[in-house]
């Protein structure tokens, strides 16, 4: 891992890639699970640097970015700062919209079922799958179907998640299991079961994050269609760029057997 990857991660983040440049890094993100790891904390927003960002939230958050913007441009409004100011600026205005929209909401609105740094973090986590999910296309896992090696890296899921994750529990009619891999999200294991559906790839998650039970929702991110739920202190998500009643009843094929 490298600062020109996490620049390239960044770009792809702020759809600043050509398209050359996006399949590749897409192409790394598959078969790299550090790499997809990395992209998946900064589409989050990067949450281990929000306790960096604390006082700032605490302390006028907007004041406070502004006397830094004013302090790396000097000569006033007028003055046009440097090509290292810009890049602070946009730095410092991206992470304050994050904190604000995120982390902020997090904190002062709290859902009455659930301590809100909790169900941020549930969120989080749905969210960023559905950022690199996104990325997937017919030919992402079109070598993938190996059944010795995916076996295996089932067996290694069932460890780390705590549940049995067996070729019968994760078969879904008409879909082709093609590969499986063990990811993490702040610290928590996450396993991911990618399929091909009619040619769509489609992916079932599971995340062990200590969760509260939820049942069945059904949304739409970066048109994807997702279904997630929650049961025994794990979350899971179905997620495709299919329709979703499609995505919905291979939640409930699911459903019953985690």
């Amino acid at each position: 891992m490298t600062d020109t990857d996490d620049a390239r991660l960044v770009a792809l983040i702020d759809n600043q890639l050509d398209e050359t440049a996006r399949s590749a890094l897409a192409t790394r993100l598959v078969v790299e699970p550090e790499l997809r790891a990395r992209f998946a904390l900064l589409a989050a927003g990067g949450l281990p640097f929000s306790r960096a960002f604390d006082s700032v939230l605490v302390e006028a958050p907007l004041a406070s970015l502004q006397a830094k913007i004013d302090a790396v441009a000097p000569g006033g409004a007028t003055s046009r700062p440097r090509l290292g100011a810009v890049r602070w600026i946009g730095v410092a205005a991206a992470a304050m919209a994050l904190l604000l929209l995120g982390w902020g909401i997090g904190r002062y609105a709290p859902s009455p079922s659930a301590p809100a740094s909790i169900a941020l973090q549930d969120d989080d986590w749905r969210r960023a799958v559905a950022q690199y999910v996104s990325l997937y296309t017919a030919q992402t896992f079109a070598n993938d179907a190996d059944a010795g090696a995916n076996e295996a890296a089932l067996a290694q899921l069932s460890q780390n998640l705590g549940v049995a994750v067996t070729q019968a529990s994760v078969a879904l009619p008409d879909l082709m299991l093609r590969r499986a891999d063990m990811l993490a999200y702040d610290g928590a294991p996450l396993g991911q079961i990618a399929y091909l559906d009619a040619g769509e790839p489609v992916v079932f998650c599971i995340i062990r994050n200590n969760e509260k039970d939820a049942p069945v929702t059904i949304e739409t991110r970066d048109e994807l269609a997702i279904a997630s739920w929650a049961h025994g202190g794990r979350g899971y998500l179905v997620a495709g760029r299919r329709p979703a009643q499609r995505i919905a009843a291979l939640a409930e094929t699911l459903l019953p057997r985690f």
